[in-house]
């Protein structure tokens, strides 16, 4: 891999992807494995969906404070913060679901501290999207801001590949062994980010007076592309080993993890061949990403809510990848044209609340659309609701990029908390 004017060094892009994998990797690991084992150390999937919920709270604060901090520590350090707590986290998890496997602990403590543990990892973990994609728009021009950022979402989509694999091939060895041993492979990848990844230059500015807020007006619109988008992913991800159990007569624990894996490979692989090969050797401009990804994923939904057997939801799982693929260059892509250069954590930071408050709120939406609407609810929901956000998609404007290759664009004014712009 070599390195070319306005794109990341061929090293910081190694090291930033192999540390997206590695997270990845542990999140596929928690529904791939997890949710399986839900039933059998004695949670429902509304208790479980529950518990997931309040224990990913955390990282709707966790996002916008790592995005600020790395503005102002630097990106190395909350990018090396965030890898080690996700592989120790990752350890945690596992441990905990050993004392229910092996009955020491079962029933409403299990899952009290199986909540905490998780919410613990989300804390820690969440500093790595900020971070990652804060040090990819800050070694990369506006007209590779796409392709970097696929990069971005190449390696989660890889990650989310080789969880299952994982999954797969070590759960003839014991259902936790994919985790001890994704926790074990996270501390080499920390490692070797301490001594391998080199700090970018920051663009901070002292001139710059104005604190980034939530509610600032250039990032509202796309702030609701990532809730509405994690909102119906997570909510059909966390349904996905309950509908495979109750549509398909898939009990045994094993074959469950196994096809669940690969409904999960189908979709991560069709990521990373769009990422990788699609995105890498045709420029694409994020606003065309942010538009495409609202129709593939209705489509998506459509496909799996009417498989009449595993192959063809399993094409299914994977146009959702192709929408996946769209997410991440489209949406943070097309927001990091909005912001001035000084911001772009504080952006990363934020986005990252946005798609994990969908996140947060998916696991119990699905659950209670799952169980009170009826198995194919959360597909028909989710498919009317992305069908509204494809409509929004068309109405965000943009920056064109067409016209250059500076790493900066036409200055648009902060806002204040009231979305005025703000005095300097």
């Amino acid at each position: 891999m070599t390195d070319t004017p306005g794109q990341a060094p061929a090293q910081a892009r190694l090291l930033l992807g192999l540390g997206v994998l590695l997270f990845a990797i542990g999140q596929s690991l928690t529904f791939i494995i997890v949710t399986p084992l839900a039933r059998q150390v004695g949670f429902t999937p509304e208790s479980f969906g529950i518990a997931l919920t309040l224990a990913s709270l955390p990282l709707i604060f966790g996002a916008p404070y790592w995005g600020k901090r790395s503005d102002v520590i630097g990106r190395k350090p909350v990018f090396l913060i965030g890898i080690t707590g996700a592989a120790i986290g990752t350890l945690l998890v596992a441990l905990v679901l050993q004392l229910g496997v092996s009955g020491i602990l079962t029933g409403f403590w299990l899952l009290v501290l199986f909540a905490v543990v998780r919410a613990s990892y989300g804390a820690a973990a969440s500093a790595i999207y900020p971070a990652a994609t804060a040090y990819m728009v800050d070694v990369t021009d506006i007209q590779n801001r796409g392709r970097g950022l696929a990069i971005i979402g190449a390696a989660n989509g890889m990650g989310s590949v080789l969880g299952p694999v994982l999954a797969g091939v070590l759960a003839f060895f014991g259902p936790l062994v994919p985790m001890y041993v994704a926790a074990a492979i996270g501390i080499g990848g920390a490692v070797m980010a301490w001594f391998l990844l080199q700090e970018p230059v920051r663009h901070a500015d002292p001139r710059s007076k104005v604190a980034m807020k939530l509610n600032d007006r250039r990032l509202r619109p796309f702030l609701i592309m990532w809730f509405g988008f994690f909102l119906t992913f997570m909510a059909l991800q966390i349904i996905l080993s309950f509908y495979l159990q109750d549509e398909y007569g898939v009990t045994d624990p094993k074959t469950l993890v196994r096809q669940s894996s690969l409904m999960l490979i189908s979709m991560a692989s069709m990521i990373v061949v769009v990422q990788i090969g699609v995105l890498q050797a045709i420029k694409v401009k994020p606003q065309t990403l942010l538009r495409l990804l609202g129709p593939f994923f209705v489509l998506a939904l459509i496909i799996i809510g009417n498989a009449p057997n595993l192959v063809v939801m399993a094409i299914g799982f994977g146009v959702l990848g192709i929408s996946f693929a769209c997410a991440n260059p489209g949406i943070n892509g097309s927001a990091s044209l909005c912001v001035e250069p000084w911001e772009q954590g504080a952006t990363a930071g934020f986005l990252g609340a946005g798609n994990t408050l969908g996140a947060i709120l998916g696991p119990i939406v699905g659950t209670q659309i799952y169980t009170h609407v009826g198995h194919h609810g959360p597909m028909i929901v989710g498919a009317i609701g992305l069908s509204a956000l494809s409509i929004y998609a068309f109405t965000i404007k943009v920056p064109d990029i067409s016209g250059g290759g500076s790493s900066r664009r036409p200055p648009i004014p902060a806002t204040s908390a009231a979305g005025q712009p703000a005095a300097t």
